[in-house]
Formats: C-alpha cells, structure tokens, sequence
C-alpha cells in the first residue's frame, strides 16, 4: 500500500484518532495532577494589603484613636544620626518608603521623558502652584467665615499637603487606568527631590495669607525643611534607591518586586499609625463631627483643584488620553506620607488638627481618584501605557 493510501486509509486513521485521543486525554490527565506551586507569601500579602489598603488604612486610624500606646512607642525609638543627635523612627520609616520608591523606577522610561521636558514642567509647576493658590486664596476667607478657633491648625495642615511632592501611589492609578507610565514616574521622582527647594517656597508663598499663629506654624516647618536633616533623611534616600535599582538592573528588580511592595506598603500602615497616634485620640475626645467635616471638605476640593487644572493643561498642550490620565491623578494626589511626618516632628503634640487635616487628606484623595478611575472607565477612557 502506498503512502498516499496509507494516508487515507479508514482504518489507519481511526488508529491515529484513536492514539492522538489517548496522547491528549493523558496528557490532559497529567496536566490536572500535576500540583501548582503556591504563591509566594510576600505575593499574595502584598496582593491583599494592595487591594483593600484604604479599609487597612481606616482601620489603622481607628487604632491610633482608640489604642494609641504601641503607636507612641514606636514614635519614642530613637537613633543616633551621622550628623549628631538623635533621629526619630518615622523619620527611618520614610526614608525606607522613599527608598523603595526610587528602587523600581524605571530610569530608561525617565531618560526618555527627559528629551521632552515641556509637559513634565508644566506639570511640575501646576502639581505646585494650583493647590498653593487655592491655600493662599481660601485661608484669610476661613476665619471670618467661620470661627478663628475652629479653623486653627486645619489651614496648616492643608497647606503642608498642598507643599509636597506628587505621592507614589498616584504611579499605581494612573498605570491600573491606562496613564502614561514615564510621565507619571517622572513626576514623581523630579518632585521628590526638588521638593527640599520648591516646598519651603510654596509654603512662605501660603504663610502671608494666613493668620499669625499659623504663620509661626509655617516658618516651623520652614525651617524643617530646609534643614540636613531633611536632606539627609529624604533626598539620600531616594538617590540610595535609584541607585540600588542601577546595581542591581531590571531582571533582579522584577523578581524583589513583590517584597518591594510589600515592605511599601506595610510602611505605608506603621508611619500613619505612630504619627496618627499622637492626634488621633484628642481628636475624638475634643473634636465635634462639624470640625473634622470642615477639612475633609477642604481637601476634597484640594482634589477637585487639581483635577481642573489636570484637564486644563491637558486641553492647552493637547495630550493624549494617556498622558491627560496621569496628569489627572498626579496633580490631584500628593504625598501625605511626608507631610505626617514633618508634622509629627514638629507640631502634633500642640497642634492636633493639623494631623487631622493630613489624615483626612490622606484618606480622601484615594477616594477622589478612585472617582477618577470610575469615570474614566465609564467614558471609556482609559488609555494603553504611552512608551
């Protein structure tokens, strides 16, 4: 028989049918029994502490409020800095967070945003200045509206957010929602360190529209800033970061990328509870439900200010949809991490409402991006990564 009637010949290709339905129904079968290999640990943690942190986070308030002590000791651990005197733990704790930060940067994606700088800087100077004018502009018109007393400390607060760089997390949303990946890692990361520069700038710029007492607050925290502690504890770390991440090359990050989060976002929980532990039980024993309201409204419509002129350089440069979904969350998002920490250095023990305004500030502008996120789904503009 030849091959051709080989080929074709009935029996012979129900032979192979059968075979080929016996090769694949065992290996099917060896498929099934062959076991998974469990995720790691620090995977699915991470996984869970990422998906429900804003409940995490809720939670961690409310034991700072009700069960402040272990958050105090951790606040009184103190070490020994190379530039004398003592550094406290928060301080450990952000440098880690702007350490890891820095560490799965990027840098080939910053290079390359760097040959087009015209966006990063308005967006730079708008993540800056259009929250800082909204501070200068409402802060006289608070006291005669409301009482000098009820708004004490909640405008400081306020303008300590509106003072710092573009938060971490809003990389997160902007990537989850389609953004612009290099645009919002560029904003980050150039804001970080020039914020030791720009931050005590947009705050005296704040400082002479605000009353004399929260004007001293201001120049407090001035002087923080400005300071080599700051320097030391912020900016160094930042460059350690990006500098592990270079040593250490892409293959390498990839695989310590789930420890990285982690470790960020366990941080992220510690440093709120031991700073909030020192305002927030004075603020649930003194405070009435219309104080806290005032600054949880402030800071939504701190958001709100940075959604507009989000839109409204998107409109004046023409961006795409990628880089218009970045911008919206990078200038509605700022990095309350360090704002509670430098608060907590410097004014938490007299001044609880600027804790308060930080943590409501903290907690809100998840929530106005998690609106953001909604909307942009809705209308169906979530974008693919621009490269």
């Amino acid at each position: 028989m030849s091959s051709l009637e080989t080929s074709i010949h009935p029996n012979y290709l129900a032979q192979k049918l059968k075979l080929s339905s016996m090769a694949a129904s065992e290996s099917s079968s060896d498929a099934l029994q062959k076991p998974q290999e469990p995720m790691p640990t620090q995977t699915w943690l991470g996984g869970i502490l990422h998906r429900y942190f804003l409940g995490f986070l809720v939670g961690v308030y409310a034991l700072a409020a009700f069960l402040p002590g272990p958050g105090r000791a951790i606040r009184n651990i103190t070490f020994a800095q190379p530039t004398g005197g003592e550094v406290h733990a928060p301080m450990l704790l952000l440098a880690m967070l702007l350490f890891c930060a820095a560490a799965v940067i990027r840098w080939s994606e910053i290079r390359d945003l760097l040959e087009r700088p015209s966006v990063l800087l308005l967006g730079l100077l708008a993540a800056w200045f259009g929250p800082a004018l909204f501070v200068a502009i409402i802060g006289p018109v608070l006291p005669k509206v409301f009482s000098v007393e009820s708004t004490a400390g909640i405008v400081v607060g306020l303008a300590l957010v509106a003072a710092m760089p573009v938060a971490n997390s809003s990389a997160g949303w902007s990537q989850n929602a389609g953004g612009n990946i290099a645009l919002s890692l560029g904003l980050i990361v150039l804001s970080i360190v020039l914020s030791p520069l720009a931050a005590p700038q947009m705050l005296k710029l704040m400082g002479f529209a605000l009353s004399e007492a929260d004007t001293e607050k201001i120049e407090q925290l001035v002087a923080r800033f400005s300071g080599l502690e700051f320097i030391l504890w912020v900016v160094l770390p930042s460059l350690a970061g990006a500098l592990f991440a270079w040593a250490a090359g892409e293959n390498r990050i990839a695989r310590l990328k789930p420890w990285i989060r982690l470790i960020t976002l366990f941080d992220l929980l510690v440093l709120n509870y031991a700073n909030a532990a020192l305002a927030m039980p004075k603020l649930v024993q003194e405070e009435t439900l219309a104080t806290a309201a005032l600054p949880a409204v402030l800071a939504i419509l701190l958001g709100a200010v940075g959604i507009v002129i989000a839109l409204g350089l998107a409109r004046l440069c023409g961006l795409p949809r990628a880089s218009r979904t970045t911008m919206l969350f990078a200038l509605s998002m700022k990095h309350t991490g360090l704002a509670l920490v430098l608060a907590g250095e410097v004014l938490a023990e007299d001044h609880p409402r600027v804790i308060l305004a930080i943590v409501l500030a903290t907690l809100l502008q998840h929530l106005v991006a998690a609106a953001i996120d909604w909307r942009l789904q809705r209308s169906g503009g979530s974008a693919h990564v621009e490269t």
